[in-house]
């Protein structure tokens, strides 16, 4: 089962359009984190509390696609990397 997986990990890292897919997933991720976050402040829709979930669930996501990406060797741009030494 291992050697499958590492097949297609390495078969991914030879697609660019497997890059492409998940930059554009990962960017529909953040729309949706954008949304969240306005229907979570929206008070008068009482879903404040399951919305707050929500975000963090997207937020999650969002972060773990970014994890794959790094996996099939994308890499993270410059402007965004950790200043922290």
């Amino acid at each position: 089962m291992a050697n499958v997986s590492n097949d297609y990990l390495e078969q991914s890292k030879q697609t660019e359009g497997t890059k492409e897919v998940l930059h554009n997933f990962r960017k529909s991720i953040d729309a949706l984190i954008q949304w969240a976050n306005e229907l979570r402040q929206d008070r008068e829709s009482g879903f404040g509390r399951e919305m707050s979930l929500t975000h963090t669930k997207l937020q999650e996501a969002k972060m773990w696609t970014g994890k794959c990406l790094e996996m099939i060797g994308s890499e993270l741009p410059e402007e965004f990397q950790d200043k922290a030494k």
